[in-house]
């Protein structure tokens, strides 16, 4: 009897002809559907699935949502049932989700589509009545003419519709393939088109040659073209060169070793549970990048691999450029939602701007549970009083329809629940207060909780925290690895306690907080504090700098270091 290891039960399945004993009442746990057929069924819970909904796709590229990915979940991320975005029905099971949009397909809407590389199938010439995202290029397209498939329901572009199945292009000896999924092939992250040098997305459409893992823009080889095969049948030996193996590892900009990747969640990914990712510093979770070497620790979302290297946004008025590490040891303070952190940064060295990436990736317009209406995010004149946590800020999301109401970056990029050391259950993100609660206190710092203010609540204990002693100061700092200062010989890696409180190696006090350790002289350091602060003055670093730079640099380090003082 086949048996299965399934991501959505913690106990093996067993699969089953359709069994008399469920007498068509019981549901499928994935698409919650009536059971009928052949079903994979847990012989401990009676937990059962359809064969079809046990085997459908963890990580899908759909048309409804060609902006991202979408990852099947086994129950819903929100804290009730999810509102399907394709049909509008209601679920509480699995669910195909965009971390980004917050979007939503329930499985048959998410598992319908399953298009032919290159896309084979006819399109038909329509008018559409609303703007859409071109599945192809990737490209917003406004209302009017455009091309559907009737049979994948896609919509691209008229000129993308009649692109070639396969070409060939001067310079390059073998012929290339339209695919509309690139990463299928290897191709992921730092991404240089071939014939114009410039970045290209692998989550969209593209031209690709399989044995030399060579790839280029839809457009770009057009001038370049030694001749169009509408059928890449036409090729002698093309269908041997692409089952040829592929190399999945690559080089990125931030980081020094080749990268290998992780698409699909096997039993060993359990060891990366406790793992982030050093670009945005949240938890890894399949598809992503891993440093070859072993004690590296490197990580990183696919998502983060594809950021765009420079951007406008709307809090500043030069163009940001992403950097993998800030300057000096990495550690700042975001602009956007005053959190510190080490992770990757968007940052204009003129002004010494910095936004982590959850920052500067933020959407124009979000839809946030805390209010009714949608909200935009604006950098205003006035400083503005944010609904969550009362402080002012001109970086913030407001509504246009409630001219009181505004929530700034920090508050808007808090996650709906959170763990915290002092309960044993998750605490749930409460914008306002039914009742009184326990005392009204923070059951982490004892200090008295303003009812008018957001606030973790945990429902079992009746007790609530301040979000900040929730999600503390090191939600975006990723602890470990290490970094060569010039005020000391060895590399010293950033930890958030030690274990046996030693003494600080500068003045003698012990060692509590974020500390610097060097493994080789056994020493310790405070990075908070005056330790830090004088030490870093003596840097080569900070001692280039003149002027109005140094002023602002030594700023932002000060901003990092909440002891240290100027004195």
């Amino acid at each position: 009897m086949e048996k299965m290891e399934h991501f959505s039960h913690i106990h093996p399945l067993l699969l089953k002809q359709e069994d008399s004993n469920y007498n068509n009442q019981v549901l499928c746990s994935g698409c919650e559907k009536l059971i009928s057929g052949p079903v994979f069924c847990c012989v401990q819970c009676n937990y059962v699935l359809h064969k079809k909904c046990a085997q459908i796709a963890r990580h899908v590229k759909h048309p409804f949502h060609p902006q991202h990915p979408l990852v099947l979940l086994s129950t819903t991320p929100y804290e009730g049932p999810y509102i399907c975005d394709s049909c509008r029905g209601l679920f509480i099971n699995f669910v195909y989700h965009c971390y980004h949009c917050n979007y939503d397909l329930d499985v048959s809407c998410g598992s319908q589509f399953n298009p032919d590389d290159g896309h084979k199938h006819e399109f038909l010439s329509v008018t559409n009545p609303q703007s859409f995202v071109c599945y192809a290029c990737g490209m917003h397209a406004n209302e009017g003419l455009a091309c559907l498939c009737t049979i994948c329901q896609i919509w691209v572009h008229s000129s993308c519709a009649e692109l070639p199945l396969a070409i060939r292009i001067k310079g390059h000896d073998h012929p290339l393939k339209l695919t509309y999924t690139l990463h299928v092939y290897g191709f992921w992250g730092n991404l240089t088109c071939g014939v114009c040098n410039e970045a290209m997305s692998p989550a969209f459409a593209g031209y690709f040659c399989s044995t030399c893992k060579f790839a280029v823009h839809l457009k770009c080889p057009q001038q370049y073209l030694r001749g169009e095969y509408e059928d890449e049948e036409s090729f002698t030996g093309y269908q041997t060169e692409e089952s040829q193996d592929i190399d999945f590892t690559f080089s990125f900009f931030g980081h020094e070793h080749l990268l290998k990747f992780t698409e699909e969640e096997s039993d060993d990914d359990v060891k990366y549970f406790d793992k982030l990712c050093d670009a945005c510093v949240r938890p890894i979770m399949p598809p992503f990048f891993s440093c070859e070497e072993e004690n590296c620790g490197f990580f990183l979302h696919q998502s983060c691999a594809e950021l765009p290297r420079t951007k406008q946004h709307p809090f500043h008025t030069h163009p940001l450029t992403l950097q993998s590490k800030a300057p000096y040891d990495g550690i700042y303070k975001c602009d956007g939602c005053r959190r510190l952190s080490n992770g990757f940064v968007y940052r204009c060295d003129v002004c010494q701007f910095d936004l982590d990436v959850c920052c500067g990736t933020l959407e124009e317009r979000i839809e946030h549970e805390s209010h009714v209406h949608p909200l935009f995010l604006k950098k205003t004149s006035v400083s503005r009083q944010c609904k969550g946590c009362h402080l002012w800020s001109k970086l913030v999301y407001v509504c246009d329809v409630c001219e009181d109401f505004s929530v700034d970056c920090g508050c808007a990029t808090l996650p709906s629940k959170t763990w915290h050391m002092y309960d044993k259950h998750p605490l749930s993100l409460n914008y306002f207060v039914e009742g009184s609660l326990r005392e009204n206190e923070c059951g982490i710092c004892n200090e008295k909780m303003s009812p008018k203010q957001w606030f973790y609540y945990c429902d079992d204990c009746d007790s609530g925290a301040h979000p900040s002693c929730a999600v503390g100061k090191s939600r975006r700092v990723k602890f470990g690895g290490s970094f060569k200062y010039d005020v000391h010989s060895h590399p010293l890696a950033l930890v958030e306690e030690t274990e046996q409180n030693n003494e600080c190696g500068a003045c003698g006090e012990r060692c509590n907080g974020w500390t610097l350790e060097c493994g080789q002289c056994k020493g310790y350091f405070h990075r908070e504090g005056q330790c830090f602060w004088k030490e870093f003055k003596k840097s080569a670093k900070y001692l280039e700098l003149s002027g109005m730079m140094r002023h602002r640099y030594a700023a932002n380090v000060l901003a990092s270091t909440p002891n240290a003082t100027t004195n």
